[in-house]
């Protein structure tokens, strides 16, 4: 049994080996990569519609990563982790208390030069309502927060910021 594989090595050694294909290790050294990482923990509060539901008046906190990744002269990659802590809402109508809960994380590309403000609108879950401790309605994604991330020349990470989206009225 060794012998035959012996030979079936020896045999595929020998195709790679007319076909070219052999393994070279590069000694070029890789271009300079700059990596920035931040992380803070913001407050929530405000007003969150979304259009066919009643208003919810939102507090808690939410924790935003931010981990950029640039090459020389070619932009970069940023990685935006946000989750929400401790976050709950009062219908405005119902007066019923609202769960949000998630994570999410949300990975752009941004070009070299001078950044505009990164935006993005992560994907929580709305549990609703809270008891029992598993609700009988399955949670429903819901993007109630806009984070904004702003980045220097060299995707150094110089402003983290979010805000509850006020977004629409229903119109009748």
């Amino acid at each position: 049994m060794r012998g035959h594989l012996a030979r079936a090595a020896k045999k595929v050694c020998l195709v790679l080996a007319m076909l070219g294909l052999t393994l070279s290790v590069a000694t070029t050294p890789a271009a300079a990569q700059d990596i920035h990482r931040r992380t803070v923990v913001l407050p929530l509060s405000g007003t969150f519609r979304a259009f066919g539901s009643e208003p919810i008046d939102v507090t808690g906190s939410i924790r935003v990563r931010v981990v950029t990744e640039t090459e020389p002269d070619s932009g970069g990659t940023a990685r935006v982790t946000s989750t929400l802590l401790r976050t709950t809402g009062i219908g405005q109508v119902s007066g019923n208390l609202y769960r949000l809960v998630g994570s999410d994380t949300n990975v752009v590309a941004f070009p070299p030069g001078p950044i505009t403000p990164l935006t993005f609108r992560p994907t929580f879950y709305n549990i609703y309502p809270p008891d029992p401790i598993i609700p009988i309605v399955p949670p429903h994604p819901i993007q109630p927060v806009i984070v904004n991330v702003t980045l220097a020349p060299d995707g150094a990470i110089t402003n983290i910021g979010a805000l509850i989206d006020p977004g629409s009225v229903d119109s009748p």
